[in-house]
């Protein structure tokens, strides 16, 4: 699948626009907003029911449909344009149809990003959704990343490019709702962070591109990553609501996975509303270390304002908007889990994640630069990859110049994330040790305990997923 390949559904012409905003204003008296309909053909495949369409059959030549309804290479390289909704009907019109779409499954495989194009200084005043390319594969997870600005916002149907409804309706929609539409309904595999700084750096080559943001900008945004599913890896959710069912909530979840996976890597979201008073509240994060103790992992994470990992509370923000308050989900702590199995993993598929932490003493140019680079050394290439940068705001201007140091050594890596009050992570592969002089004396200290080395702060910690043929970097 080619990187180039666009799926963005361009503004329609000025006139039109300015046309669309004097009918919506008549309206707007009347309008709320709503929760977006699925599409006639995703409900009955998400509720396993029949699909009654009143449809008018035509004949058609039955040399044409030999030679390409039911020609393979034909059949593959036409459904290999359509989304991945679009597939879950196709992959029932025939055997030489199904046997095409899982083999597209197989190769479909790169990830996107996407994000919503506030048009605030336009007469329209609408917003436009881009995709990077068109997601061809089933959702894996789609990670979305909204600032405080543009959690609550909507907009009226008819302003929404491309339109969330078959036939424009006179309400208005929750935008968050309109991602989810576009990106993964009828799916339940979107998690939303939310942060009052969003970071996001797509691929040069892509349509999304001149969205990218380099430093701390408080505009409305909505912008996020689709990792497709990917043979063998699975993706875990966990949401800790209460400090009293902890052991339900985490521990005996992680046991249970740890039964017969491996975990690969680990994203923690800590949202205001744990009191984290010290950092030995989060020390339960190095469970993952007694599960397997010798199998490394990465981990990234920090504290924010909410998540919504469930996709229930997207009915809450809508009516949040509604009624004019701002809604506020109950998790303490959402995690994301990827995990490969611990028995006969696939060799045809690799799968891998790192993380690293520029410390409150990489500070200076020269080793934030430094340390990006000696990092990038010890990880390998992969055909497909993203990346998260987790940081805090304190950092200030060195955010702008450590994306940049990042895109010169991962030049085909997509950067997403947010900025918090504290950071979480591990550094895997560990850092080697310094290097000690000679001469030098060595001292000795209390061990500082197992909390450190988790929590950090003035820091970024950023985390390489990577899958796919292994390359090598040019």
């Amino acid at each position: 699948m080619s990187d180039n390949s666009p799926n963005v559904i361009c503004p329609s012409s000025g006139e039109q626009d300015i046309k669309d905003t004097e009918i919506a204003a008549t309206e707007a008296a009347s309008a709320k907003c709503v929760k977006i309909q699925q599409d006639d053909h995703d409900t009955p495949y998400a509720e396993k029911n029949n699909l009654e369409r009143q449809t008018k059959l035509f004949e058609c030549n039955k040399n044409l449909i030999d030679k390409v309804i039911l020609n393979y290479i034909i059949v593959k390289q036409i459904l290999s344009n359509l989304s991945w909704q679009d597939k879950l009907l196709c992959e029932h019109v025939c055997t030489t149809w199904n046997s095409a779409i899982k083999t597209l499954r197989r190769e479909q495989l790169g990830p996107g990003d996407f994000v919503t194009d506030f048009r605030t200084h336009s007469l329209t005043c609408g917003t436009v959704y881009k995709q990077s390319i068109t997601f061809c594969n089933n959702p894996m997870v789609v990670m979305t990343f909204v600032n405080t600005s543009g959690f609550s916002m909507s907009c009226q149907c008819k302003l929404i490019k491309p339109n969330p409804c078959p036939q424009p309706c006179k309400k208005e929609h929750c935008l968050i709702d309109v991602v989810h539409k576009f990106s993964c309904a009828p799916n339940d595999c979107m998690n939303i962070v939310r942060s009052d700084y969003i970071t996001y750096m797509p691929l040069p080559q892509s349509v999304t591109y001149k969205h990218t943001i380099t430093h701390l900008k408080s505009h409305p945004f909505i912008g996020g990553l689709y990792i497709p599913v990917i043979p063998d890896v699975k993706y875990h959710t966990i949401n800790i609501k209460s400090n009293g069912i902890m052991q339900d909530d985490f521990y005996s979840i992680v046991d249970e996975i740890a039964k017969d996976r491996t975990f690969k890597g680990v994203l923690v979201y800590v949202t205001d509303k744990y009191l984290l008073r010290s950092v030995e509240h989060i020390v339960f994060l190095n469970y993952f270390k007694d599960v397997q103790p010798n199998v490394p992992y990465a981990l990234g994470g920090c504290i924010i304002d909410d998540t919504i990992f469930e996709q229930r509370d997207i009915n809450g923000i809508v009516e949040g908007v509604n009624n004019g308050n701002d809604f506020i989900s109950e998790n303490l702590i959402s995690m994301g889990l990827f995990t490969v199995p611990k028995e006969s993993p696939s060799k045809d598929y690799n799968f891998e994640m790192y993380s690293f932490i520029l410390e409150s003493s990489d500070w200076s140019k020269v080793k934030i630069q430094q340390a990006i680079t000696e990092f990038s050394k010890r990880v390998p290439r992969f055909e497909y990859s993203v990346a998260l940068k987790l940081s805090c705001v304190g950092r200030d201007r060195k955010h702008k110049w450590e994306q940049e140091c990042f895109r010169a050594v991962f030049p085909y890596t997509r950067i997403i994330g947010c900025f918090g009050n504290g950071e979480i992570g591990v550094n895997h592969p560990a850092k080697p040790a310094p290097a000690e002089s000679i001469n030098s004396v060595k001292r000795h200290r209390r061990d500082s305990g197992p909390q450190f080395g988790i929590v950090y702060s003035y820091s970024t910690v950023f985390v390489y997923i990577g899958w796919g043929k292994m390359i090598q970097p040019k």
